[in-house]
């Protein structure tokens, strides 16, 4: 069982972009069409679309102000339509592992619902839903089944597009122009292509849909000694002969892979420090002109579709001169070698540690927003005490009720906001919703707060900040408009009258929060140039 979904935002960015519209289908196995379902809502006051979402997508400021729904109202609509259809179930998208899925958990999380919906367990039996991205099942038709699949447009690499539209329309799937870029029509589309795979490579897509969970993963590796991994970017494959090497039911997400064109022989010997060097090299790029590190190992992330392939579908990217009765041999040799497995499970952690460490030691410019902590996991006790208080907020009759929610926050998280400070994200989110549904329900301090907190986020003049303000619109537009005028492609179909609204809607905006703004001496114009830095939403202590 499937849900294909498809969202529509307001930009690029990961951790700050809003679902403005996302549609969901609920197929069987062979992908009839049993339910679906599509949302829309309106801008939230502290989001600002970019101009580029806006002229793609073809929604207008109108259509932004005059939704029905709220985004929290859209997201609960989402989450309890997908929890009311049979589980476990496989989502799956058109480049979802690449992008939806990550801007799914974001609105989950910053509407208080559980960010992990798309791998949670089904109540009935315990299993875990899947996640399978079509367009990735695509570039592995293009490397294992070349031919199978039409790939003749080429994008402005030289390489064939993957554009869902592109793919479409070369495979007899209807899609046009003017149907693109509305959510259920490109998840149409989309079925559309994974039945043109099912049924010219059945075997191919009945792997890539078995290596749609984790439990998938595991199970192919625990029953096939030698297969083959790929890695696909830019038009090209990286292809090798592996055996997975580190223990099984570790309960690890990552998967570690040992090529067979290397002689495992000297790896084996090798201490846990050696061999916690050897990964660091494979991450380092070569001097210029000097071939790259050699790189034995590869990580696989086993929930994100890794592409793993049985010899007997993997003829178009074995090594020439490949001889599997060595490979056969040297993989015997890991196996058999468990010493050797566990230091080279030990060695990967290690590895992973220092590259996190030393991401985390990098300069910091800014602060962290809420919607930047969402990796940052609270322990199983102060979870499950937020897991009951969301339920509560959601839970609630009335706004006033929701609002009286955020002082219970404070109470009952005490403690765990001096030991886990990350977690206040959590009333932050819910101070917002309140505010966008019923401000008169908060203390005139707190919405005062929160009103300047809006107004120093979106007019926020630093165009390097990370989430997009009325600045880095303006700015984005003006290159929009100049590769308009140097005749890209893209934006040829972009008329004046939309890029005047655009700039209209933007200082719409802009003369909105303004007022916002604490005046400061010498600036005659009524709001400050600077945000102030003191600048929050209201709800810290």
């Amino acid at each position: 069982m499937y849900i294909f979904y498809d969202t529509e935002t307001s930009g690029l960015d990961r951790d700050f972009s809003q679902i403005f519209q996302v549609a969901l289908v609920f197929t069987d196995d062979d992908m009839n069409i049993l339910s679906s379902k599509k949302l829309d809502c309106r801008r939230s006051p502290w989001v600002i679309p970019s101009p580029g979402a806006l002229l793609t997508t073809g929604f207008t400021p109108d259509d932004l102000k005059n939704a029905k729904s709220s985004a929290f109202e859209m997201m609960q609509d989402l989450d309890q339509w997908s929890r009311a259809q049979y589980w476990p179930v496989v989502f799956a998208g058109y480049n979802s592992l690449g992008y939806d899925e990550d801007i799914l958990a974001q609105n989950l999380h910053s509407n208080l619902l559980d960010p992990g919906l798309t791998t949670a367990l089904s109540k009935s039996n315990g299993l875990a839903n899947g996640r399978l991205d079509v367009m990735n099942v695509v570039k592995v038709m293009q490397a294992y089944a070349p031919g199978k699949l039409k790939l003749d447009d080429l994008n402005d690499f030289g390489y064939p597009s993957l554009a869902l539209g592109m793919v479409a329309r070369q495979n007899g799937v209807n899609l046009g122009k003017d149907d693109a870029h509305d959510a259920l029509n490109d998840i149409k589309a989309t079925i559309g292509v994974a039945k043109v795979i099912q049924k010219q490579a059945p075997a191919l897509w009945n792997q890539m849909a078995n290596l749609a969970t984790i439990e998938g993963v595991d199970e192919f590796i625990s029953k096939t000694k030698v297969f083959t991994h790929a890695l696909m970017a830019y038009g090209k494959t990286k292809a090798a002969v592996t055996t997975a090497v580190t223990p099984r039911g570790d309960g690890s997400a990552t998967e570690v892979l040992f090529d067979l064109g290397f002689d495992p022989a000297p790896f084996q010997k090798m201490t846990v420090e050696e061999l916690k060097q050897v990964f660091a090299d494979q991450d380092k790029k070569p001097a210029r002109g000097q071939p790259a590190n050699p790189k034995p190992f590869r990580l696989v992330r086993k929930n994100s579709q890794p592409v793993l392939m049985p010899l007997d579908q993997s003829a178009v990217v074995l090594p020439p001169g490949f001889d599997p009765a060595l490979a056969d041999a040297r993989a015997d040799a890991i196996k058999a070698d468990v010493q050797f497995q566990q230091r080279l499970a030990t060695a990967a952690a290690l590895a992973k540690q220092d590259k996190t460490a030393t991401a985390t030691n990098a300069p910091v410019t800014n602060k962290p927003q809420p919607e930047q902590q969402i990796a940052e996991q609270p322990t199983p006790a102060t979870k499950a005490k937020l897991e009951q208080w969301m339920k509560d907020f959601h839970g609630t009759s009335s706004w006033k009720d929701a609002a009286d929610q955020i002082d219970v926050f404070y109470k009952k998280f005490e403690q765990e906001l001096k030991d886990e400070p990350a977690i206040r994200r959590f009333v932050q989110f819910a101070g917002r919703i309140v505010f966008e549904h019923a401000p008169e329900e908060l203390s005139a301090d707190k919405q005062d707060k929160m009103k300047r907190y809006v107004a120093a986020h979106v007019l926020h003049p630093d165009t390097n900040v990370a989430w997009m303000t009325v600045a880095k619109a303006r700015k984005e537009l003006d290159q929009i408009e100049h590769e308009r005028a140097s005749g890209k492609k893209k934006w040829q179909e972009i008329t004046d009258t939309q890029i005047r609204s655009l700039k209209l809607y933007y200082t719409s905006i802009e003369k909105e929060y303004a007022p916002f703004l604490p005046l400061q001496p010498g600036n005659d114009n009524g709001f400050a140039q600077q945000p102030p830095k003191a600048a929050n939403d209201g709800f810290k202590p």
